[in-house]
Formats: C-alpha cells, structure tokens, sequence
C-alpha cells in the first residue's frame, strides 16, 4: 500500500499535469483570441473615435467658418449702419443749419422790408413836399413874373414922372429930418 500512496499521487499529478496542459493551451489560445479581438475591437473603436473627432473638426471648422461669417456680416451691417445713422445726423444737422440760416434771412429780410418800407414812405413824404414846393415855386414864380411886370410897369410910370437928371443936388439932399 505503500505504493498506493505514491503512484495515486503521482498519478493524480500527472492528470492533473495533462488537464492542466490540455486547459492551459486551449486557454493560451483562448486568451490570444480574446487579446485579438479586443485588440480589434480597440482598433475598430480607435478608427470610428478617429472618424467621429475628424467629423467632429470638420463641424468645428464649418461652425467656426459660420461664426467668423456671421461677425463678417454683422460688422458690416453695423458699419453700414453706422454710416447710414451717421449720414441721417449730417443731414438733420444740415438741414437744422439750413433752416435755422434761413429763418435768419427771413428774419433779415423782414427787418429789411420794413426799413425799405420806412424809407419809401419817407421817400414818398419828400416826394410830396418837393411837388408841393414845386407847385408853390411855380406859383411864385408866376406871382414874381407877374411883380416884375408890375415893378417894370410902375418904373416905367416912375421914369417918365420923375424930372430928367439935371439937378444932381436934389439926389444928395436928404428928404427926412436930419438929427
């Protein structure tokens, strides 16, 4: 029996050993097939993450392009209007300029009206007067025409009254008292 002890440990040991070998290629060969395929699987999963972050820049680049775009635009619609509401304050200020030089020259020309309405009025006034002073110089001139006839007339009476000039010393007398 002593043998027993020996060889059914001997024995087991080598079934084991075989089972052992036998489960440890099919094993080794098991773990090769799932390090293969996990290798693959990784791979595959490493190519679809490649493929998604090359889409995912691709959409990056295309939504960048749009932002850059969109600021493209909106600064030009602000320049535009910008120019446009600067454009709007030049003309209002031009045309407050405008109105306000020519409520001056109406202002201007109001107080010009009436000085030249003054003026005309004391033109017309002076008009008056020379034609009423030329009426009176005319009926002055008629009455002084009409005098000198009578002084002329008068001399003429006085001349042939008076005695001729023979006596010079009757000249020289005084005819009032004397003092």
């Amino acid at each position: 029996m002593k043998k027993a002890y020996l060889l059914a440990p001997l024995l087991a040991l080598l079934a084991f050993g075989v089972g052992y070998w036998h489960y440890a290629g099919q094993r080794a060969q098991e773990l090769a097939m799932l390090r293969a395929r996990a290798e693959s699987d990784h791979t595959a999963a490493l190519r679809q993450e490649a493929a998604q972050n090359e889409l995912a820049v691709q959409a990056a680049l295309a939504a960048q392009a749009r932002r850059k775009q969109e600021l493209a635009d909106q600064a030009a619609r602000e320049q535009a209007d910008q120019a446009a509401r600067h454009a709007a304050l030049s003309d209002r200020d031009r045309a407050r300029d405008e109105s306000t030089r020519l409520t001056r020259e109406a202002d201007q020309l109001r107080r010009d009206l009436t000085t030249e309405q003054a003026a005309l009025a004391a033109l017309e006034r002076e008009q008056t007067a020379a034609l009423d002073e030329q009426v009176y110089l005319q009926k002055f001139n008629s009455k002084a025409t009409a005098n000198i006839g009578d002084l002329t007339a008068v001399l003429k009476k006085l001349a042939a009254a008076t005695p001729s000039p023979t006596a010079p010393a009757d000249k020289a007398a005084p005819t009032g008292g004397s003092r």
